[in-house]
C-alpha cells in the first residue's frame, strides 16, 4: 500500500510531553531556553519598552496614560483624535480614509476603525467597526481662530498624529514593523555566540550509517550542549561527510558577535534618536567622533517631539484643551549631561590653545 500524507495531532502530541519537532521528551528538548524566537521575544519586550516611555504626555482629556498613547503610535504608526458627541468622550484611535485628498495630497475626511481586529465571527467587533464607519471626521492640519470655531469644528474634526515624519504616503509603517528586521537579526546574535563557545569546548561529531545507529548515539549525548555540559564528546552526524569538513576551523570569538549585537541595538536606539552611531570601536573613541554620531541622532529625537507638540498646538486651539508632551526625563538629563561634557571638552581645548599662544 503506498504512504499516505498523515496530519499529526500535535495537541495531543504535547499533552504527552512529546516535542513534535523532535519527537522527544519535552523535557529533554535542552535548547529552549536560547532558541532565536525567545531572544526575539525578550528584545522585542524591551524596544517596546523604550518606544511608549520616551515622551511623556499630560493632561490627557481620554482615559488613556502616556504609555497607552505612544503603545498604540507604536503598533499602528497614526491615530485620530477626536470628540464623541454620544459618549461624551475624546479618543485616541486608527483611521481610515474616508474621502478625497487636499492640494498637498493629504486625507481630507477619516473614519475611525477598531484597535484590534477581531475574528469574522465576532459579532461585538463587527458591530464596532460598523458604528465607527458610520463617523466622518474632517482632518483639522492648522490651528483655527476661536472666533471661527463652530459646534460642527468640535464634534465632526479630527487631528491626525503621527509616530515620525510621513514619507510619501500619508500613513507610515508602524515602529514595530520598522524595528522587527533589526530585532530579527539581533536574536541570531545570541545562538551563534553561544554555538561558538560551544564549538570551544572539544565536543566532536561521530559519521554513523543510518537513522537507528543516530539515535543511539542521541541517547547517548542528548544533543550538543549536553555533551559539552557532562563530556560526552559524541555527538551524531548521519552520512559520509568526515567531521574536518564540517567546519574550517577558524571559529569566530563570543566577543565578535556580542560586538555585532551591540552595533545593531545601536542601530535601533538610532531609530529612536537615542544612542550613538552605529559602529562602537574596541579603542578609545576621540570627543569629536561622539559629537559626530550623536549629531544626526538627536535630530530624529526632535523630529518626533516636534510632530507630538504640533498635534497638541492644534487640538488645544480646536478643542480648548491643555494637552502637553515632552521628552522623558530621563533623555532629557542625559542630554544635559552630554552637553555639560561637550562644553568642558571645549574649554579644556581652549586652554590648550591658549598654553601653546603664550
Amino acid at each position: 500500500m503506498a504512504n499516505r500524507p498523515v496530519l499529526p495531532d500535535i495537541q495531543t502530541l504535547i499533552q504527552m510531553g512529546i516535542n513534535p519537532k523532535t519527537g522527544l521528551p519535552i523535557k529533554l528538548g535542552g535548547l529552549r531556553c536560547t532558541t532565536k524566537e525567545d531572544i526575539k521575544r525578550a528584545i522585542r519586550i524591551q524596544d517596546e519598552k523604550i518606544a511608549v516611555n520616551k515622551y511623556v504626555w499630560y493632561n490627557l482629556p481620554c482615559n488613556l496614560t502616556s504609555q497607552e498613547v505612544e503603545r498604540m503610535l507604536y503598533y499602528k504608526g497614526q491615530l485620530a483624535f477626536f470628540y464623541m458627541k454620544d459618549l461624551d468622550e475624546f479618543y485616541f484611535m486608527p483611521y481610515a480614509l474616508d474621502g478625497g485628498l487636499d492640494f498637498y495630497g493629504r486625507y481630507k475626511k477619516v473614519h475611525p476603525v477598531p484597535m484590534n481586529s477581531g475574528a469574522e465571527d465576532d459579532k461585538a467587533r463587527k458591530g464596532q467597526a460598523e458604528y465607527l464607519a458610520g463617523i466622518k471626521l474632517n482632518c483639522v492640519y492648522g490651528i483655527k481662530l476661536p472666533e471661527n470655531l463652530t459646534e460642527e469644528d468640535l464634534t465632526e474634526s479630527a487631528v491626525l498624529l503621527h509616530d515620525y515624519t510621513k514619507q510619501l504616503s500619508q500613513t507610515i509603517i508602524p515602529r514595530c514593523s520598522v524595528n522587527d528586521p533589526i530585532l530579527d537579526v539581533m536574536a541570531e546574535c545570541i545562538p551563534f555566540m553561544r554555538t561558538a563557545l560551544l564549538s570551544s569546548t572539544g565536543v566532536k561529531g561521530v559519521r554513523v550509517n543510518d537513522a537507528d545507529q543516530a539515535a543511539s548515539v542521541s541517547d547517548g549525548n542528548r544533543g550538543l550542549e549536553n555533551g559539552a555540559l557532562t563530556s560526552q564528546p559524541f555527538v551524531p552526524i548521519i552520512g559520509n561527510i568526515e567531521f574536518q569538513e564540517l567546519t574550517d576551523g577558524n571559529v569566530a570569538k563570543s566577543e565578535e558577535f556580542m560586538l555585532a549585537m551591540q552595533s545593531l541595538d545601536n542601530l535601533r536606539l538610532s531609530g529612536y534618536g537615542l544612542g550613538g552611531g552605529v559602529w562602537e570601536k574596541k579603542a578609545h573613541e576621540l570627543e569629536s567622533e561622539a559629537q559626530n554620531n550623536q549629531s544626526p541622532v538627536g535630530l530624529i529625537m526632535e523630529d518626533g517631539l516636534q510632530i507630538r507638540k504640533n498635534f497638541c498646538e492644534i487640538a488645544n486651539k480646536l478643542f480648548g484643551l491643555n494637552i502637553m508632551v515632552e521628552k522623558a526625563q530621563v533623555i532629557e538629563e542625559a542630554e544635559n549631561m552630554e552637553e555639560e561634557e561637550n562644553q568642558n571638552f571645549y574649554v579644556a581645548n581652549i586652554m590648550i590653545e591658549y598654553q601653546w599662544i603664550f
